[in-house]
């Protein structure tokens, strides 16, 4: 007499449970569509947190466009416009100067202490925003120079620079 067994476990299983392969595959899908949802959520959102970096050129452009926006702006100090006096109810310097590139110019304010390297002719990115005709900047980055520019001499009365070679105008 021979007896037949039948098993429980479906064909092709090694005695452990079935594996869950759909289910599995169905949250692997629904965690990736989720991550990708919430990325372009976060990026479509509130945008205050968003600097813009432009050139003193590009803002004079398009001056009602950049009211009020955080921007970093980039550009030279006018030399002979930088003005400075103490402000006695708040403590801090105020410092008026002008900052120009490729032919345009923007006036700028800021108070607080400024890096050692600026003066007139620096290379300077204002981090601030553009209110009315005024450029108020809550900190102010200047570059060291070059160890290879020219030292002595006048500065000119205006500076004829554009940090950008598509413009075309001023020199590179």
């Amino acid at each position: 007499m021979t007896v037949q067994t039948t098993s429980a476990l479906p064909s092709g299983s090694a005695g452990g449970p079935p594996r869950a392969k759909g289910r599995s595959r169905t949250l692997l899908i629904g965690l990736s569509v989720a991550i990708i949802v919430g990325g372009i959520g976060v990026l479509m959102s509130d945008s205050s947190g968003f600097e813009y970096y432009k050139h003193v050129d590009e803002v004079a452009k398009e001056g009602a466009a950049w009211q009020n926006k955080r921007l970093q702006l980039h550009g030279y100090v006018v030399p002979g416009s930088i003005k400075k006096r103490m402000n006695h109810d708040v403590q801090k310097l105020e410092y008026k100067f002008q900052v120009e590139n490729c032919g345009s110019v923007a006036e700028a304010y800021f108070a607080g202490v400024v890096p050692d390297t600026f003066k007139d002719g620096a290379e300077v990115v204002l981090k601030g925003q553009l209110h009315g005709q005024q450029f108020t900047a809550n900190e102010v980055m200047a570059k060291c120079p070059s160890k290879y520019q020219q030292s002595g001499g006048s500065h000119p009365k205006t500076i004829e620079r554009c940090s950008r070679e598509s413009s075309g105008k001023g020199n590179p």
